[in-house]
């Protein structure tokens, strides 16, 4: 798909909760659940208690935020992903509608104590990203919490729903007080020298004639040690942290 067509809720069907039916012997899953991990983490220790997941998807990371003992809610375009939300995380609040619908932003009940924006800004038009750090910036607190992933550069952008990967600059040139917000920490989350080493060893031990599953087993733990804290030269994305500012540009 040229990167020049914007996509639409019809570009993310979610006719199954995907993200609910991951293979565990897959390194993206594990991955997956690292960074989402270090996610819910970082949302615990800036002290909130009411999050709001937008593009939530299925649900999945809203889950592990109610495990945690948070209260949460979801907000996604897609009906479809909405309602496996529903079924999948019964305390927590799913809405359905895009957040630039002003309804929508009532019918969310912010603002919140913090926000999460997984996985998301790399499916977003890069003309429309400062706007919607301006709509995130606008269901926060003052002094609240952002704490967003996407993939880095480092890794080859071959995936027809993602605009563009970013750099730590790129980030942090969009995530500033020009939308609301302060950068405090930004983090790598997995490896991709690593993970070209994994595949490139594993089609021996796992192929469609034979798998040797304490090699896997060995191999799934050695790239396992490699998820958190790359360099940024090695890492597959970035975990950015930021605070929202008051309206005379202080944090209180």
């Amino acid at each position: 798909m040229p990167r020049d067509i914007e996509l639409t809720s019809e570009d993310y069907a979610y006719r199954l909760p995907d993200h609910w039916l991951l293979s565990e012997e897959s390194i993206w899953t594990q991955m997956h659940h690292a960074y989402v991990g270090r996610v819910v983490e970082l949302v615990k220790a800036s002290g909130a208690r009411r999050v709001l997941e937008l593009g939530c998807g299925d649900g999945w990371n809203c889950g592990k935020l109610a495990e945690a003992g948070l209260e949460v809610v979801g907000v996604d375009w897609s009906h479809n992903a909405i309602e496996h939300a529903r079924r999948m995380v019964p305390n927590g609040r799913f809405v359905c509608g895009d957040v630039r619908d002003p309804a929508v932003a009532v019918q969310i009940g912010g603002p919140f104590d913090a926000v999460v924006f997984i996985e998301v800004i790399e499916h977003i038009p890069p003309r429309d990203c400062r706007d919607a750090l301006g709509l995130i910036a606008r269901q926060l607190k003052p002094g609240g919490t952002l704490v967003l992933t996407t993939p880095s550069v480092n890794f080859p952008n071959d995936n027809p729903q993602h605009y563009r990967h970013f750099d730590e600059a790129t980030l942090r040139d969009l995530i500033d007080s020009r939308t609301g917000f302060r950068v405090e920490h930004i983090e790598g989350y997995g490896d991709v020298p690593a993970e070209e080493r994994y595949y490139r060893v594993a089609r021996f031990i796992d192929n469609r004639y034979w798998l040797i599953k304490p090699a896997r087993r060995w191999l799934q733990a050695r790239y396992r040690r490699q998820i958190s804290n790359p360099t940024q030269q090695r890492c597959h994305g970035f975990i950015v942290v930021a605070r929202r500012l008051a309206d005379d540009g202080s944090l209180d």
